[in-house]
């Protein structure tokens, strides 16, 4: 899963306020009321109605006001430092907002809401911040493998923590309709605290490259709402994290009733950092019914929104090994048949090491395979080497399933600005051999490659040979300063 980068959108123009002034008729004596013209039924019935309107725009601002006076109290700004960039992350400081889920008063922590691109997949320095507060240390607890989604905790008994903090309320976000009020939540462009109002404009449409469900909104959400909430206006519950933004009146928030089993398991530790899910060695992508029908020969149950193509798969991994094909529909999954990509996701987030049987239709033939879904966030990097300014991880199934290839490689996380492997051109990327000491060492394991150059020298040049399927180019690497000689790491973030 790759993170979402906000797109910056135009912002909206605060609406106005609506005042209401209220003529006293005078009743001293002496003062001869002005003429009254008498009201025909008609015209009485629209006055009325106009009062009743204006009333309700009255409750309607006040419960505005009163809801996100509320929302302060929950919510939080995300400061996140990169140090190491591994997985997808890239190294760097960032900024989003988040909300308060959970208060273990026995332990002493806050629990907090937010996006997993805010927080990255590298090693990081989490702060957060209330209204009118300073920087407060915090510690990233959890990032999803599927959703955009994390969560962070910090101490209760830190200076600087109000004493009016409180849980924000989750709502039922299976309940939304089109045009429901809804409000966003956050820090957007480095604005403190800041809420906007608007609509539910969808709740079947996703971002193209998001996964689970998503409430789409025309509530503004700009860069710096990631992880700030979405809020039913009517009740203040939260019903979704805002996510990303596709342009101006397009906005993402992932449904929060999809989220609420995950919070749970994380306050409870019951999830490692990475999460689970459960993979067979493939990548999907979702089709209208009517495709699959016309170009696959497949009948999908009247219930599926969208079917799962089986787009993609890692050479090697269980789907390869057993047969299983590009172009498979996915018809069931121990007999139960996805309604769309999110569904899919939360059924293979229950498989994670577990064996199931997946029933394919290819075109109009059903075939049963029983494959062991591999555990995709299970072989989160624990260890990393620097040499010549790169970090280098173990390939992970997580880069297994981004490459579309097998684990015999090392992964390029990250190059230093500066450094010598900058300065002669090397990238990020899957490694699939090295040359040193004028010998070829094709890698089989990342232990494999420590081996190969852990002895080499200030001055000895090493060939990075990089590819996926095949060798794509060879790069020399040359480093002089005694600082960039090789090193291994131990990582201890996710512990």
């Amino acid at each position: 899963m790759k993170p979402v980068t906000p797109t910056p959108v135009t912002p909206v123009p605060l609406r106005g306020i609506l005042t209401i002034s209220r003529s006293v008729r005078s009743s001293h004596k002496g003062i001869t009321p002005a003429p009254v013209t008498p009201l025909t039924p008609v015209t009485h019935l629209r006055k009325v109605l106009a009062m009743v309107l204006i009333a309700v725009g009255v409750v309607s601002a006040a419960s505005s006001a009163d809801i996100f006076a509320r929302a302060e109290r929950y919510s939080v700004r995300v400061y996140v430092t990169t140090t190491v960039a591994l997985e997808s992350s890239q190294r760097g400081s960032y900024q989003g907002s988040g909300f308060i889920v959970h208060l273990d008063r026995n332990q002493g922590y806050a629990y907090v809401a937010t996006c997993e691109h805010v927080i990255g997949d590298g090693i990081c320095n989490v702060q957060i911040s209330f209204k009118d507060g300073e920087r407060i240390p915090a510690e990233p607890v959890y990032i999803d493998p599927v959703y955009d989604f994390g969560m962070i905790r910090f101490r209760l008994n830190e200076s600087g923590v109000p004493l009016d903090i409180t849980i924000a309320k989750l709502g039922n976000s299976d309940k939304l309709k089109i045009g429901d009020r809804v409000g966003t939540f956050g820090h957007p462009s480095g604005i403190e605290f800041s809420g906007t109002e608007g609509i539910v404009s969808s709740t079947t449409n996703t971002p193209s490259t998001g996964t689970g469900k998503f409430i789409q909104t025309d509530a503004p959400i700009n860069p710096g709402n990631s992880g700030g909430q979405l809020i039913m206006m009517k009740d203040g519950s939260v019903i979704g994290i805002n996510a990303a933004t596709s342009g101006q009146g397009i906005g993402w928030s992932l449904a929060v009733n999809q989220l609420k089993p995950i919070i749970a398991d994380v306050i409870t530790d019951r999830l490692p950092y990475g999460g689970r899910v459960g993979w067979m060695g493939f990548d999907v992508t979702e089709i209208t019914p009517a495709r699959t029908s016309e170009s696959f020969k497949t009948e999908m149950p009247d219930y599926v929104r969208k079917a799962i193509l089986i787009r993609t798969l890692a050479p090697g991994n269980a789907g390869d090994q057993a047969g299983v094909r590009s172009g498979d529909i996915i018809y069931a999954i121990n007999g139960k048949t996805p309604e769309d990509e999110a569904d899919y996701a939360v059924i293979m987030k229950r498989l994670a090491n577990e064996i199931c049987t997946l029933t394919v239709s290819r075109f109009g033939e059903k075939i049963d395979f029983e494959l062991f879904a591999t555990d995709r966030a299970a072989d989160r990097p624990d260890e990393y080497i620097s040499v010549a300014g790169m970090f280098i991880q173990p390939m992970s199934k997580f880069l297994q399933y981004w490459y579309d290839m097998d684990s015999a490689a090392v992964y390029v996380a990250d190059v230093q600005e500066e450094s010598a492997a900058a300065s002669w051109g090397a990238y990020g990327g899957p490694i699939r051999a090295v040359g040193v000491h004028g010998e070829y060492h094709e890698i089989a394991s990342f232990e494999n490659f420590w081996e190969a150059i852990k002895n080499l020298k200030s001055g000895e040049p090493m060939e990075l040979f990089y590819g996926v399927d095949r060798i794509r180019s060879i790069i020399k690497v040359v480093y002089y300063d005694e600082d960039e000689a090789p090193e291994r790491h131990q990582i201890t973030q996710w512990d």
